[in-house]
């Protein structure tokens, strides 16, 4: 069992970064993201199974199911960590960065690392704790509901960019000549 997961994860995510490199090369930048977190949030609930739904599993709970959802889970990891180095390097250019430039590349290579580093440290404290309060059901429920509240504030950042109609690329970016 532990082979399959270690294929699916292999597999899975060099074909899925491939398909999020051409979506994102394609203008599709915030599309993966929003639907990585969409999906994540979904498999989550499903992957202790969370005592939430209670009504559909009855309080039972199935290995082959969580392993099944953790595959999909790095499945949509992909989408979750490739496309934001992309839009982070579009926001920087437009807020006055070179574009093509070593020192732009470091600094968001260097500020979205630092995130999933401190992510990386904190995360297992915080689930720790919750998995000592509770247990690992309710860990995934937890991180099911933080994965929604990031959800929704990307999704208030995007609706909050178009509104005020501020540019979410160079392209978009006026030119003066």
């Amino acid at each position: 069992m532990t082979f399959y997961c270690f294929i699916i994860k292999l597999v899975g995510s060099s074909r899925t970064t491939g398909l999020s490199n051409f979506l994102s090369g394609s203008g599709f930048i915030y599309f993966p993201m929003v639907i990585g977190w969409a999906i994540t949030a979904f498999i989550d609930l499903f992957m202790g199974p969370s005592p939430l739904l209670n009504f559909i599993f009855q309080g039972k709970r199935y290995f082959d199911l969580t392993v099944v959802m953790r595959s999909l889970s790095l499945l949509s990891q992909v989408a979750i960590y490739v496309p934001p180095f992309q839009a982070a390097i579009n926001l920087a250019v437009v807020n006055g960065h070179e574009k093509d430039s070593i020192q732009t590349y470091g600094m968001v290579t260097g500020l979205l690392n630092g995130g999933l580093g401190l992510g990386a440290m904190v995360g297992p404290i915080m689930s720790g704790a919750v998995t000592d309060a509770a247990d690992f059901t309710w860990t995934l429920t937890v991180l099911s509901f933080l994965d929604m509240l990031i959800l929704s504030v990307l999704v208030v950042y995007l609706i909050w960019m178009k509104i005020t109609k501020q540019p979410l690329k160079p392209e978009t970016v006026k030119q003066d000549t």
